[in-house]
């Protein structure tokens, strides 16, 4: 593994047993995250994007499981560790900013309670004292007065709160952080506060970070890289100011032109015609040739494009388009 690198998720498939059948949520997707870096993942509903970081950390459902692949960070592989095992390496080296911070935190407790039964659980040798003294430390550091860690959550606005789920995360000083669309269900002037202070923290505290999110506004004010999802599979991968500017897939570009520009002339935002695919039963072909606007032909239907390289920066595309003779 190179020694820069600090997670490689290799060919992961994690399925979920329901009644109708096995859903293949995350079918074969690989990505590399370098030390400091931020990766971007990014898609509709149901591609596979919290999936994929829910698979990293092993808090998949009991009827979920990961089928094949191989999830190695720092040199270990983490994908069939046991709940004990993994249980060593969440929060301490892995932690995740989940999407509803009020759901994220339990009512009857005070934040700071919270927040210390995390740091003394895996570091038992912390006093109370000490445990609430780096929740001071924490709070200042999320722009937080330290005043107010006694708190109930329901004492706190939403931003607060995910200020404090923030806090939260960095209890242990982990060496990743994902981030599962962080800023929903906040208003746009929080969002923007909330990017802020993650960017800020990246950079000082030189973490390296998995953004989810739909929202490629924020994948472009946050990220390095950025995984583009569909179906639970790769459909592009790339720096991002590269799939902005040159995107590849149809899919990419459909997304892209999903977000109204403000520079640009007043006008409603294209949609997405047609619906994901059924991933119990996925085509055998491409996944998004369904609601392709840029089809080429039967090859579509019936050949699952393979993720192959399209420039020299690091920028690769599953789709025939760019297959050999479509270039």
């Amino acid at each position: 593994m190179n020694n820069d690198r600090i997670l490689e998720v290799r060919d992961l498939k994690t399925y979920f047993k329901i009644r109708e059948g096995i859903v293949k949520a995350v079918d074969g997707v690989s990505f590399t995250l370098e030390k400091g870096e931020s990766l971007g993942l990014v898609g509709e509903s149901g591609c596979g994007k919290t999936t994929t970081a829910l698979s990293i950390i092993k808090l998949l459902s009991d009827n979920g499981y990961i089928e094949s692949g191989e999830i190695v960070f720092k040199g270990i592989n983490l994908a069939h560790m046991t709940e004990e095992e993994i249980l060593t390496h969440r929060w301490k080296d892995i932690s995740m900013i989940f999407q509803g911070a009020m759901n994220s935190m339990n009512p009857v407790m005070k934040i700071s309670q919270q927040i210390t039964e995390v740091i003394r659980l895996h570091e038992p040798q912390v006093t109370l004292e000490e445990a609430r003294k780096r929740v001071r430390e924490l709070f200042k550091l999320v722009n937080l007065d330290p005043g107010l860690m006694d708190s109930y959550p329901h004492e706190f606005s939403g931003g607060m709160r995910q200020r404090a789920i923030i806090a939260m995360s960095l209890a242990l000083n982990p060496s990743l952080i994902i981030g599962d669309e962080p800023t929903t269900a906040l208003d746009v002037m929080v969002q923007a506060q909330i990017i802020d202070l993650i960017n800020d923290l990246r950079k000082k505290l030189g973490m390296s970070m998995i953004m989810i999110t739909h929202d490629l506004s924020i994948i472009a004010e946050t990220c390095d890289r950025v995984v583009v999802m569909y179906g639970g599979k790769v459909a592009e991968i790339g720096p991002v100011e590269e799939i902005i500017r040159n995107y590849r897939h149809p899919y990419t570009e459909k997304l892209i032109k999903a977000f109204p520009n403000i520079y640009g002339e007043r006008e409603m935002v294209a949609s997405i015609p047609g619906v994901p695919p059924n991933l119990i039963d996925p085509p055998k072909g491409c996944l998004f040739a369904p609601r392709c606007h840029r089809k080429i032909g039967k090859i579509c239907d019936e050949v699952a494009p393979e993720l192959k390289a399209v420039s020299r920066d690091r920028h690769f595309v599953a789709c025939h388009l760019w297959g050999e003779g479509h270039e």
